[in-house]
């Protein structure tokens, strides 16, 4: 006769990782979301280049202004090439929306 265990035995559940992607080196991949919020709320002073690792272009668009607006009005159209760029080069799988 065999004596039941009377605790019942729990599968150890695993825990949920949160869902950001990086490299061997802890680079968190770049969003194209945020890259386009930093660009509408701080895109005169450059935040939305310091935010993709462009720190040249990022001190730039600071002290003019976003190379007086016209940069600003350009990098709305190529912010998401700019986003894909900085991920690839980071070794990070792309980012979406």
């Amino acid at each position: 006769m065999t004596v039941a265990d009377p605790t019942p035995q729990q599968t150890a559940s695993p825990t949920p990782q949160p869902a950001v992607l990086a490299q061997p080196s802890g680079i968190p991949a770049k969003n194209i979301g945020t890259a386009y919020k930093w660009l509408f709320f701080f895109g005169v002073l450059g935040a939305h280049r310091f935010y993709m690792g462009r720190i040249g272009t990022g001190i730039l668009w600071l002290l003019t202004g976003g190379v007086l607006g016209i940069g600003l009005l350009v990098d709305v159209f190529i912010t998401d090439r700019l986003v894909l760029q900085t991920n690839l080069k980071n070794g990070v799988s792309p980012s979406g929306r």
